[in-house]
C-alpha cells in the first residue's frame, strides 16, 4: 500500500510539474517518472533489477517505432526537387513572416522547391545573400499530421567544407558527409539570431568572405540536389541504410541502431 502511495504521489507530481513552461521543472517532472516507474518496477520484482529494468522501458519506447515502422520504409535513393508553388496560408502560415525576416537581412528569393513521397511532403524556399555568398533555405517538412518547419544556412569554402547552421529542433536522421559541419541551433528564435550565430561559426574556423566559393544564385538548386544525393550516397557506404530495390533505399540494422541514439538524445533533450 505504501509503494502503491509513493508511486501515485510521484507519478502526480511529475504531471504537476510538466505543466510549467520553464525547461528545469519539466525536466524534475521527467526525473519524477522516472521514479515512480522504479518503485512500480522494485514493487512488482521486489529486487532493484525490476526497478531499473522499469526505468529503461521508458527509452526502449523508441526501438519499438523503429522496428515496427521506421525499418519497413522506403525512402527515394535521389530526391529530385522540383520546382513548386507554396504552399497555402492554412499549411504554412508562417511562410510569409519568415521570408521578410530573411529579406530585412539582405537576402533575395530565388526559388521554391520541394518533393513529394508516399505521405512525404517537403517544401523549400531558397534564398540568397550574394555579398556574403550565403544561402538561406525556409523548410517545412510534413509527414501525416506532423509538420516541422525550420531555417538553414549555408556557407561553401573554397578547401570543400560546407557549414550548415540550423535551428531544425530534432537530432539528424542520417549522418553528415566528413566535409558538412552541422550546426545546430534549436533556440534560435529569429532569423537574425540564427544568422548572427552561423557568423560566430564561420569565424570560430577562421573562414572569412574571401574563403567562400558559391555556384551563384542560378545554381543554388542544383548544388542542394547534390548534396542531398551526397547524404545518401555517404550513409550508404557508411552502412547505415542498404538499397532496398526500385530506387529505394531501408534503414540496416546499424542504422536502426543509430536513429534509436538519435531519439534517445532527443527524448533526454526535450524532457
Amino acid at each position: 500500500m505504501n509503494s502503491l502511495l509513493i508511486i501515485v504521489g510521484t507519478a502526480a507530481l511529475g504531471y504537476a510539474l510538466r505543466t510549467f513552461a520553464h525547461p528545469l521543472p519539466r525536466k524534475l517532472g521527467a526525473l519524477s517518472y522516472l521514479v515512480a516507474s522504479y518503485v512500480a518496477g522494485l514493487s512488482l520484482t521486489g529486487v532493484h533489477a525490476g526497478g531499473v529494468a522499469a526505468v529503461a522501458s521508458w527509452f526502449l519506447l523508441p526501438w519499438v517505432e523503429i522496428v515496427l515502422r521506421v525499418r519497413r520504409l522506403r525512402l527515394p535513393l535521389e530526391k529530385s526537387l522540383r520546382h513548386r508553388f507554396p504552399p497555402s496560408r492554412q499549411d504554412f502560415p508562417q511562410l510569409t513572416e519568415l521570408t521578410g525576416e530573411l529579406e530585412s537581412e539582405g537576402f533575395e528569393q530565388t526559388d521554391d522547391a520541394g518533393f513529394d513521397w508516399q505521405e512525404m511532403r517537403q517544401f523549400l524556399r531558397v534564398c540568397y545573400h550574394a555579398p556574403s555568398k550565403t544561402q538561406a533555405i525556409i523548410h517545412l517538412n510534413q509527414q501525416s499530421n506532423l509538420s516541422v518547419v525550420f531555417v538553414s544556412i549555408t556557407s561553401r569554402a573554397l578547401d570543400g567544407r560546407i557549414i550548415t547552421s540550423s535551428n531544425y529542433p530534432f537530432s539528424w536522421t542520417m549522418q553528415a558527409p566528413p566535409n558538412l559541419v552541422l550546426h545546430r541551433v534549436p533556440g534560435a528564435d529569429s532569423f537574425a539570431a540564427l544568422l548572427a550565430e552561423h557568423r560566430a561559426m564561420l569565424a570560430e574556423r577562421s573562414i572569412g568572405e574571401n574563403d567562400l566559393t558559391t555556384p551563384g544564385a542560378e545554381g543554388l538548386a542544383e548544388q542542394l540536389q547534390a548534396d542531398l544525393d551526397q547524404q545518401v550516397t555517404h550513409n550508404l557506404l557508411r552502412g547505415l541504410i542498404v538499397k532496398a530495390g526500385e530506387g529505394t533505399f531501408r534503414y540496416s540494422w546499424r542504422g536502426c541502431f543509430y536513429l534509436w541514439a538519435q531519439l534517445v538524445k532527443d527524448m533526454v533533450r526535450f524532457a
